[in-house]
């Protein structure tokens, strides 16, 4: 907040300076500061909050009316009433705690391994909610590992998924390299369901949306999950395969300590690299925004700089809101490509589509380097200790302020810093687990 008003009393004081010149009375001051006030609560409170208000300030030409509240998941199945019914393989949700969601589906176990081990290392004590491949072709060695670390609560991904025609049932493929198939249309049946007053499930819903990627599938697994929180709870969603920790990156984040059941939150937002990329010069981010929303809205955002679908933060009540939208932004479209939902995620923002909506009080978007996660994927014009971000002999990863990034994502995208992790990292790790068992 203290940037933000800084940076509109900076742009108010410019247009004031004539009259400053002339006589700086009481007066005038008493104007400015009622002036400066107005701005501040109508942007805030009215809208957004972002740590640098040019870079990411919503685009008027893509400007949409959203709805207070968005449709949940289960309002297209029929009758009225669905709920989620999936339960965990391992684990239970601790409704106070916070927690953080990750699709993780079908990676080698050092991936895991780097990713909880990290977490940990933080001395975190919320919940870390995962799903995994299902159980028929997920490697043993990850469910022993993450069976065997606290307050691990674990999905197996069974999906009904689709050959390449979208049609012709098909088990889950994996690529060449042996990773899951990204590409793979699959389904979620009996994910919902009607339950009795007593909570025990009655019938099983079959799913009515059409096959679609994980990408763009997970998003409704965040939002079962979800429903295990309280509202006050703060959540991360995060990419764990090129994700880890340096520190807790729930510690000093605002809390409603007496109020569980707040009926507003916060959302963060976390950008990518603006010198670096915009949505206009990544032909992904082009094809995403383009295929949903067509070349109008592309055009209105392609200055804008990229904001990461895959890693956020917020209150578990806001967070709700955000995920419904994640979700009805598919179900509004007919786009099909794998990453998509970083469309949708950039979508939402700039054409204000969420602003609205009740539940979330207001959304901060950090720029790269300078919040609770830095995603590094758009730094590639040098290496990262040319940017000034890696400590090639300490192995540490730090913000535009040189303190140690919290979570640092995307760092497979790095020579060096790929190099280390996998050489050292993944090496360490794997002799110490395979030293316990």
């Amino acid at each position: 907040l203290r940037s933000y008003k800084a940076g509109i009393i900076n742009r108010t004081m410019s247009s004031f300076r004539p009259c400053l010149n002339l006589s700086f009375s009481l007066l005038h001051y008493l104007v400015l500061v009622f002036q400066i006030n107005l701005l501040f609560i109508a942007k805030v409170h009215g809208t957004y909050e972002t740590d640098d208000a040019k870079l990411f300030v919503p685009s008027k030409e893509a400007e949409v009316l959203g709805p207070s509240s968005f449709p949940k998941p289960t309002d297209l199945l029929e009758p009225s009433g669905a709920v989620p019914i999936l339960q965990p393989s391992h684990g239970q949700h601790r409704k106070d705690a916070d927690a953080i969601f990750a699709y993780a589906e079908g990676y080698d176990l050092n991936y895991y391994l780097h990713f909880v081990e990290t977490l940990l290392a933080t001395k975190f004590e919320g919940d870390l909610v995962i799903a995994i491949a299902e159980k028929k072709i997920v490697e043993k060695y990850v469910v022993e590992y993450l069976t065997s670390v606290p307050n691990v609560i674990i999905y197996h991904s069974d999906m009904d998924c689709f050959d390449k025609d979208r049609t012709t049932p098909a088990p889950r493929e994996k690529m060449s390299r042996g990773a899951m198939n990204i590409f793979q249309m699959c389904q979620l049946h009996d994910a919902y369901g009607w339950v009795d007053s007593e909570g025990k499930v009655t019938s099983k819903g079959k799913d009515p949306r059409e096959g679609r990627v994980v990408a763009t599938l997970r998003y409704e697994w965040y939002w079962m999950w979800l429903q295990h929180y309280q509202k006050n709870s703060w959540i991360m969603l995060l990419d764990a395969r090129d994700s880890y920790f340096q520190s807790n990156p729930f510690v000093n984040l605002p809390r409603r300590k007496n109020n569980t059941n707040p009926t507003s939150g916060l959302l963060y937002f976390f950008g990518e690299n603006a010198e670096a990329t915009r949505l206009g010069k990544s032909r992904k981010n082009m094809n995403w925004i383009k295929n949903g929303y067509g070349v109008p809205v592309l055009d209105a955002l392609r200055d804008k700089p990229t904001i990461c679908s895959g890693s956020t933060m917020g209150e578990a009540v806001a967070m709700e809101q955000y995920l419904r939208a994640l979700v009805n932004e598919k179900d509004e479209s007919e786009i099909r490509m794998t990453g998509a939902d970083q469309g949708f995620h950039n979508y939402l923002y700039y054409s204000n589509k969420l602003v609205n909506v009740a539940a979330i009080s207001s959304i901060t978007v950090w720029a790269q380097g300078k919040g609770i996660i830095n995603n590094l994927g758009a730094l590639r014009t040098k290496t990262l200790a040319e940017w000034g971000n890696f400590n090639e002999t300490t192995g540490v990863v730090t913000n535009w302020d040189d303190t140690p990034s919290p979570v640092v994502h995307q760092w497979d995208r790095d020579k060096a810093l790929h190099n280390y992790i996998f050489r050292k990292r993944f090496k360490d790790l794997n002799e110490k687990w395979s030293a316990k068992n």
